[in-house]
């Protein structure tokens, strides 16, 4: 099997991850590492045999780049997406897909003209417990889908300046759960309503954004989603996801580290839950690269797309217009193909 090049577009914390998976493959290679910061790039390009530069254009020219990995902080997603595709490579983009909806459409409309697959980085889609509650509603176990509550706490908050560049917590964040949201319920999102503010730190508001949120969000089919967000716990990465339907419900709980419970008097003492979004989610990240991966060598399209992306992005825009105006927000289909 002929290896698969891949370049790298970002050497922060999310590059890192890429950068191990891809290298831990066999079938494909780290070819390009493209950072600003030429040290950070130059040192993670070394660790696996890769090129650094500075030049977008440069790893692009580069014929033995078969896929472009978007790593990138999300003011610059819109540039390295449109210059990728333009130039007829696939691209997996880490989520959002820019920092605006005109910016969001700009790239999916190019990356159809130009016919190359290409994905959004919604690497929950691959966790086993959320895929396993999404097979048994599709399997009509719990009858219609009536309602979803998503839950989301980081365990530790990013800096509001980093968060800002990352595109709010409404957008960053928010994005791969309204994903979720759709994934499960099976309709198009029509209507949100967002309620925030900074319930610990100020800094945030600075940027006009918030560090604790709510959400309700309206299908077409008029199923209910509602989600809980926060940037920081005391007790680790909490993520929950709970789907009520027609004929039961379904849950994505907590998963602690380990199965260990000790059972002591009058207690029950169990291990806590993972202390990042790292350690909770590793696998997921390497499941997007295979499947870009298959969706490449067989030509087949690949989920989840920038269609979804788009989707999800049109959410994000409605909610933070929805957080400003303090009323529900229509979401305008921009999505799909007229």
């Amino acid at each position: 099997m002929n290896e698969i090049g891949f370049g790298l577009i970002g050497a922060g914390v999310i590059g890192r991850v890429h950068a191990q998976n891809i290298a831990g493959r066999p079938d494909a290679g780290l070819r390009w590492v493209v950072d600003n910061d030429a040290p950070r790039g130059n040192a993670l390009a070394a660790a696996y045999g890769a090129r650094f530069s500075a030049s977008v254009d440069e790893m692009l020219a580069d014929p033995l780049v078969q896929i472009v990995v978007i790593g990138s902080s999300t003011d610059v997603h819109e540039a390295h997406l449109l210059a990728s595709v333009r130039a007829g490579k696939p691209v997996l983009c880490e989520k959002p897909i820019a920092d605006s909806l005109e910016g969001a459409r700009n790239c999916l409309d190019a990356a159809r003209a130009a016919n190359v697959v290409a994905a959004i980085g919604f690497n929950r889609r691959f966790d086993v417990h959320h895929r396993a509650v999404f097979d048994r509603i599709r399997a009509g176990e719990i009858g219609a889908v009536e309602s979803v509550h998503i839950v989301s706490r980081s365990s530790e908050a990013s800096p509001p300046e980093a968060a800002h560049r990352a595109g709010g917590m409404l957008r960053e964040k928010g994005t791969h759960f309204y994903d979720l949201a759709h994934w499960m319920v099976g309709s198009e999102p029509v209507e949100v309503f967002a309620a925030g503010g900074c319930l610990f730190d100020q800094g945030y508001a600075a940027y006009g954004d918030v560090d604790t949120a709510a959400l309700t969000l309206r299908f077409a089919s008029g199923a209910l989603a509602t989600f809980s967000f926060s940037r920081r716990t005391t007790y680790g990465y909490d993520e929950m996801i709970e789907v009520f339907g027609s004929k039961g419900m379904l849950q994505s709980r907590r998963q602690q580290q380990r199965g260990v419970s000790l059972y002591q008097g009058d207690k029950i003492v169990c291990d806590g839950i993972y202390p990042s979004w790292y350690e909770r989610f590793a696998p997921t990240y390497v499941a997007e690269l295979d499947a870009i991966v298959a969706a490449v060598r067989t030509g087949t399209t690949v989920e989840p797309s920038l269609a979804d992306g788009m989707r999800a992005q049109a959410v994000a825009e409605a909610a933070v217009a929805s957080l400003l105006q303090r009323k529900p927000v229509a979401i305008p289909n921009v999505w799909q193909l007229a």
